[in-house]
């Protein structure tokens, strides 16, 4: 797994999120979409192993809509919603559009590293 698109519409946290990607695995492709739309045409154009998905985006589309399209379009494709948010109720509604992980910032290596190795194992079993 090493084609990764980050949904982030924060340019500093995308780049945060992506240094530690960098410093923990060997990448061949990093992608980056600020919004939605942008996105779903990275989606299209580019094949990726894994998302990291920023929860709240800038409207019209916010992160739980583009979790539930990816979960429709690329149900195999390993989503990591990414959040300052740990509010309980938030985490629940997001937990019930099953990402396969759910990130709380400030982002640390310990988190990606921890959150990359459960993904191999699921990418492993569902082999």
């Amino acid at each position: 797994m090493n084609k990764f698109l980050i949904i982030e519409d924060n340019k500093m946290m995308a780049k945060i999120m992506a240094e530690l990607l960098r410093k923990s695995v060997p990448i061949q492709k990093l992608h980056y979409a600020p919004t939605a739309q942008q996105a779903y045409t990275a989606l299209l154009k580019n094949t990726v192993d894994c998302v990291f998905l920023d929860l709240n985006l800038c409207k019209p589309l916010d992160g739980i809509d583009v979790l539930q399209y990816i979960k429709t379009q690329y149900p195999s494709l390993p989503v990591v919603i990414v959040t300052g948010d740990s509010d309980i109720d938030t985490v629940k509604r997001v937990i019930s559009h099953k990402p396969n992980d759910y990130l709380v910032k400030p982002l640390s290596m310990q988190k990606i590293q921890r959150c990359l190795e459960k993904l191999d194992i699921l990418l492993l079993s569902e082999d």
